[in-house]
């Protein structure tokens, strides 16, 4: 259901897969951040976070991928090549979406006898229709054509490279079939150059986004916190305002207008009362988007208009006083053994509720993948770098050894029955990350 990876060097992945039985979902990602990156820094500004942060969203069919879904997949690609009714031709693009993805996810790790289905069913589907003209979705299919191709290709080529001396004269062979047929139809499976190969996966790239369209999600931005953060500044300014009033009147009824003390309670009031409405404005907001959202999308399957979910997401800062018991306990943990942690935690709040139809339900998960860049955050640490001499062979060499410092992260998952914690640490420095480990 949860799941951190590395994306990159400077980028950490966090995606959320919310099974259909579930209608209603809330993570709880607490950033605990080294004391060097989050003092002086705006590593803990929210506008910061948000600027930094990508979020991608789709639905996943249920039903793991096999021969007899891909197979029923082909036949319902023949019965409906042709259709005219648009409910026949969407029958036709889902098939050919759940086709095409499931011919590629079965070719990762596959064994020699799973390529030769894959091969089968590409070559099945190559002559699966009569007239390509008369396709109500020809250019639909030429790119699914095309993607399948150059996957397979890819895959057998991956394969040759690891094959024994025994396996590698049917691949040979099977990579020769291929290259034939792509050029028959005029498909470029290996450019030479560097521009034509750039062309290629680009082009792959679009087809797979058109191809898996139908499992996509529009995303629509109802709701970002800016009516609700000017509230809230206007009334910390007015309770402000109010305490530097009450001063000067106080000492004006007591001193006079024209007096001396009545001249430096103006003064000290009015220094005060920027402060106040410094701190009040800071205050109010994190205790009010920890209670409520700050920005609420609601997402569509594309071309319809039937609402999929609902995500409402917030972020604010919690002191260790603040946090609940249990992600407390295990903040002390950590904090004993990295003593350079801050003890302030950036807490991100993302709230899903399902909107799906019980007859859809079934069939079809929720993917939510979230991206954040950490490459500002981790450049603004000092670059650190120590010498370690160490002996191998008789040989002695000199390593150079980066400082690190690390990110804890605990992540709570809310559901219906059921409150799920993990921990993280990130080992970090300022080349970028170095480690992602999940603590028991």
């Amino acid at each position: 259901m949860l799941s951190l990876s590395i994306a990159d060097q400077y980028h950490l992945s966090i995606q959320v897969e919310i099974p259909p039985e579930l209608t209603r979902v809330q993570l709880q990602a607490y950033f605990f951040f080294p004391a060097k990156l989050a003092d002086n820094s705006d590593v803990m500004n929210k506008s910061s976070f948000y600027h930094n942060l990508l979020q991608q969203q789709q639905l996943v069919k249920v039903d793991p991928i096999s021969c007899h879904t891909i197979d029923r997949d082909l036949l319902i690609i023949k019965q409906t090549a042709y259709a005219s009714a648009q409910a026949n031709q969407s029958r036709y693009i889902l098939a050919l979406s759940e086709f095409v993805s499931g011919i590629v996810d079965l070719q990762a790790n596959a064994d020699l006898k799973q390529l030769a289905y894959v091969g089968d069913r590409i070559e099945q589907f190559s002559q699966i229709h009569d007239n390509e003209k008369l396709l109500t979705q020809s250019k639909l299919y030429k790119l699914a054509q095309h993607l399948l191709m150059y996957h397979y290709h890819q895959s057998l080529l991956q394969a040759k490279h690891q094959a024994s001396k025994e396996d590698k004269p049917w691949l040979t062979v099977q990579i020769q079939r291929l290259c034939i047929e792509a050029d028959t139809q005029q498909l470029k499976l290996t450019p030479t150059s560097e521009a034509g190969k750039e062309r290629l996966l680009n082009r792959l790239h679009i087809a797979k986004r058109v191809i898996h369209r139908p499992h996509q999600l529009e995303r629509k931005k109802l709701k970002n916190g800016e009516v609700a953060e000017q509230l809230i500044f206007g009334f910390a300014a007015a309770l402000a305002m109010a305490f530097a009033t009450a001063i000067a009147f106080a000492t004006q009824k007591a001193f006079g207008n024209f007096s001396t003390p009545f001249f430096f309670s103006l003064v000290l009031s009015y220094i005060f009362k920027d402060r106040i409405k410094e701190l009040g404005r800071n205050y109010l907001m994190e205790k009010y988007f920890s209670k409520y959202s700050q920005h609420h999308y609601r997402f569509y399957q594309h071309g319809l208009s039937q609402v999929i979910y609902d995500v409402k997401e917030a972020l604010y800062r919690q002191k260790p006083t603040e946090l609940p018991d249990k992600v407390n306990a295990l903040r002390k943990r950590f904090y004993r053994a990295d003593s350079h942690s801050f003890q302030e935690a950036l807490v991100y709040k993302r709230i899903y509720h399902s909107h799906i139809t019980s007859s859809a339900r079934e069939s079809f998960k929720f993917k939510d993948k979230l991206t954040i860049n950490l490459s500002k955050r981790l450049r603004l640490l000092p670059r650190a770098v120590r010498n370690h001499w160490q002996e191998t062979d008789n040989n002695v060499k000199n390593h150079h050894v980066h400082s690190v410092y690390p990110i804890n992260v605990i992540v709570v998952i809310n559901t219906n029955n059921d409150c799920i914690y993990h921990r993280y640490k990130l080992t970090t420095s300022r080349k970028g990350i170095h480690r992602l480990e999940q603590v028991n």
